[in-house]
């Protein structure tokens, strides 16, 4: 029913409403629901996810302050509750913390060094009086074979890059360098997967025994120890009864007096015309060649045997499928003179590293 307002002339006149049963009971009632509804307390809004918590995140604690604090000589285990309320505040203020473990334990759990086997086995041997002179006369092995080595790599250097005359001073003013050049020499074949002089010696017993030989660079004339035939082993330096020293592009040999002339291993230097010249002018008309030398030291064979060829020999045999080792087998065909001018040619140098 909508509510009408009387007109201003009436509203001087009291209008007097009968009173409803129950009115003051109604009253009552909603006064106790309002009072009811007022004390009823509002339901609190959940924090959404994005928003921040009010908790000051940087919250320190300082101990032995405030009415509750322990005295100063509390004892360890108030110290240990008070580290366990705090880690329960971290925990309810979201902080979870990882807690450090003590100082020993830190360096309980440090990262220890570990060392091989081998290494371990030769400290024990090491402390063991019982093995010093054994291990102290191994090391001095292994030290005296290093410094072996590295003077034959430094001699094998010096022979492969200079001529033939300057090798013959370098031995000349170092009485010693020679022996120690094949001593290193000497453990550098036992690396190798066979020798090449062991291939010689079984091609010149195959020959008839009257056949001479020119040993050219012998080293310590095996070759002349292990054939019947007659052999002349000449090398820069004599180690020992029946090897000649001299410089292998000049020997006291007469003219065409050899049936065979072995290099093995022995093309060294930067003047291997010379090498060669010297084998044709000792060496009988189909006199043979022999030679054996390292894999890596050729570039070109076809230029090789090219060079062989001007020197007055041709080719017969080559092996050159043989692993690290190449061998030749060449014969004089002509005679050529030492005053003939010829272009220069040498190998590669085999320089020996280090292992």
């Amino acid at each position: 029913m909508a509510f009408v307002v009387p007109p201003w002339e009436k509203g001087a006149e009291v209008i007097q409403f009968k009173p409803v049963p129950g009115a003051n009971n109604g009253t009552a009632a909603s006064k106790a629901k309002a009072k009811k509804l007022k004390k009823k307390k509002p339901k609190k809004l959940k924090k959404s996810e994005g928003e921040k918590s009010t908790q000051p995140k940087n919250t320190t604690y300082r101990l032995g302050q405030g009415p509750l604090a322990p005295p100063p000589d509390s004892n360890s285990s108030d110290d240990e509750a008070d580290d366990e309320m705090r880690a329960m505040h971290k925990v309810r203020s979201g902080r979870i913390e990882k807690q450090r473990p003590p100082a020993k334990a830190a360096k309980d759990q440090k990262k220890q060094l570990t060392l091989k086997p081998a290494l371990v086995q030769a400290a024990v041997e090491a402390m063991d009086t019982t093995h010093a002179p054994a291990t102290q006369a191994t090391l001095a092995n292994k030290l005296q074979s290093e410094l072996l080595g590295g003077r034959f790599r430094y001699i094998n250097e010096q022979l492969y890059t200079m001529n033939s005359k300057k090798a013959e001073e370098l031995f000349r003013s170092d009485a010693d360098a020679f022996e120690a050049y094949h001593a290193g020499y000497r453990q550098q074949v036992e690396k190798w997967p066979s020798n090449p002089l062991t291939r010689i010696i079984k091609t010149i017993k195959r020959l008839p025994k009257t056949a001479v030989i020119g040993d050219f660079g012998c080293g310590e004339g095996k070759l002349a120890q292990s054939v019947p035939n007659k052999v002349y082993s000449m090398d820069l330096v004599s180690t020992g009864n029946g090897i000649i020293a001299c410089n292998i592009t000049n020997t006291p040999l007469q003219p065409q007096s050899l049936d065979v002339a072995v290099y093995c291993l022995s093309l060294m230097g930067t003047n291997l015309s010379d090498y060669l010249l010297e084998a044709n002018r000792v060496l009988k008309l189909h006199g043979n060649v022999y030679i054996a030398e390292i894999q890596s030291r050729f570039e070109d064979v076809r230029e090789f045997m090219r060079c062989m060829n001007a020197c007055g020999f041709d080719l017969i045999k080559k092996d050159v499928a043989v692993n690290y080792f190449y061998f030749f087998h060449f014969r004089k065909m002509r005679h050529v003179g030492k005053d003939v001018k010829l272009k220069p040619f040498s190998l590669k140098p085999c320089l020996y590293r280090k292992r």
